[in-house]
């Protein structure tokens, strides 16, 4: 078992995604774009959804890279997170955000 975290201050996101278009697409899987699409504001889907990334790298001491990893939500709006190709790999998340930061936290078994 490993654990992870990470905080994120989205105004820096922000300020990557808006001189880095190409940023978006390195990072999120074609599923998250879409998903993100949903959203009005989707500035905090992308911060949760990195600062999740970033604990799961975390806690796989860095043995997958950002579009290995996707993060949906489930049906009852929890977070779903896994790794692509990896489905033996089991992954508990928790996501978080307030105006100016995202959050995530994550156990791998």
């Amino acid at each position: 078992m490993n654990i992870g975290t990470d905080i994120l201050y989205i105004p820096k996101l922000s300020k990557t995604i808006t001189n880095f278009p190409s940023f978006i697409n390195k990072v999120y899987t074609k599923k998250e774009l879409s998903l993100a699409k949903n959203y009005q504001n989707p500035l905090y889907f992308y911060a949760t959804r990195f600062s999740a990334k970033e604990a799961i790298i975390k806690a796989t001491n860095g043995l997958f890279d950002f579009q290995d990893i996707e993060v949906l939500k489930m049906r009852d709006g929890k977070p779903l997170a896994k790794i692509l190709n990896h489905d033996e790999i089991k992954i508990a998340i928790s996501l978080s955000f307030d105006q100016d930061y995202a959050i995530a936290f994550c156990i791998i078994t």
